[in-house]
């Protein structure tokens, strides 16, 4: 069970200085296709090198301040925790192995058993993210994203609404085969409970469970069924459990999300419902963490010890610098509001 995971605040030089705060939600029609994509059972061992604890790449080119990024630079090919590992391999197969509590496979059917040898989930994927909370998603060659495993929160549109029983209960409520959310996408990150993708227009969508104010049972939930544009001229965006942020094309950054941390860089510990203009003059921006890839080739090698993802924002300036804020930033300590219960820390 998630209590909302209230957020913290501004940015700082490795700081990341809180700027005005803009909001830019805007609605348009949802699409909602979901054919299943072609899957296979096949089994077996991969042999694969990591991209080990990866290099960041480059800060993109800024022309006539615009913004450009090579996407594929920032392709997630290699991803998972103890629980699940998916891998897509030169051939562009995605593989995965771990847990089908959630038919988190994509084999169409859920079971109890732990698979340790890898099992094909789908062909032509260029991209693939995870979310830590049982559902997957993987970008096609010809731009197609799907998505497969746990529904409950409404992040693979299944729902109409926010329902408890079923975001507590979720292994009732499962996607077993990977089944297609939206066409013509430029990239697409996991958030906890929601996902966000950036389209090729620029366009950035989400849905699913964006947060959840307060504890069980709380009302106090946002939510949306389908998917929902909220912003334009994007050119990155970012996933992570806490908060999500955008990278504008002329340079400019914008966070939404969960902010107990003050992670989002907005000064207060509320959830952040719209983005926010939080930093400017930017060419990258990271959340929770600022590797994409896991270094793990097999799921053992995990031991049982989750990937943390951190309350923080990081952006990197055009001139070079490094700018962040969240947890474990500054010498202030706060009360920050957790899933479980209230703790202290040091967040700026």
């Amino acid at each position: 069970m998630m209590n909302h995971i209230k957020p913290r605040t501004g940015i700082t030089c490795i700081s990341i200085a809180a700027c005005v705060f803009l909001s830019a939600c805007q609605l348009a029609d949802p699409q909602a296709d979901t054919p299943a994509a072609d899957t296979t059972g096949t089994t077996g061992q991969l042999e694969f090198q990591p991209d080990t604890v990866e290099n960041i790449p480059q800060a993109e080119s800024i022309d006539n301040a615009r913004i450009s990024i090579d996407l594929s630079q920032y392709y997630i090919t290699n991803t998972g925790d103890p629980t699940n590992l998916y891998h897509v391999d030169e051939n562009q197969v995605l593989w995965g192995c771990g847990s089908n509590h959630y038919g988190q496979l994509g084999q169409g059917i859920q079971d109890e058993d732990f698979h340790n040898e890898y099992v094909k989930i789908a062909d032509n994927v260029i991209h693939t993210d995870y979310s830590q909370s049982g559902f997957s998603i993987y970008l096609t060659s010809d731009h197609k994203l799907y998505g497969f495993g746990n529904a409950g929160s409404g992040a693979l549109q299944q729902y109409d609404s926010f329902d408890w029983d079923r975001y507590i209960n979720a292994e009732h409520y499962v996607i077993t085969r990977p089944v297609l959310m939206m066409e013509n996408v430029a990239y697409a990150r996991c958030g906890r409970d929601d996902i966000v993708c950036l389209a090729e227009n620029g366009e950035v969508w989400t849905w699913g469970t964006i947060a959840i104010e307060g504890g069980y049972q709380s009302t106090d939930v946002l939510f949306y069924p389908e998917p929902r544009k909220i912003f334009d001229d994007a050119a990155f965006i970012t996933g992570g459990w806490f908060n999500h942020a955008i990278l504008k094309s002329d340079g400019t950054v914008w966070t939404w999300g969960y902010n107990a941390a003050w992670n989002c860089g907005v000064d207060h510990p509320e959830v952040v419902d719209t983005p926010v203009r939080v930093a400017e003059d930017a060419c990258m921006v990271w959340t929770g963490s600022m590797q994409l890839n896991s270094d793990v080739t097999d799921i053992g090698q995990f031991e049982g010890i989750y990937p943390r993802f951190m309350d923080t924002t990081i952006v990197q300036k055009s001139d070079g610098s490094y700018w962040i804020c969240g947890e474990n930033v500054g010498t202030t300590e706060k009360v920050v509001h957790g899933a479980e219960a209230d703790y202290t820390v040091v967040c700026s």
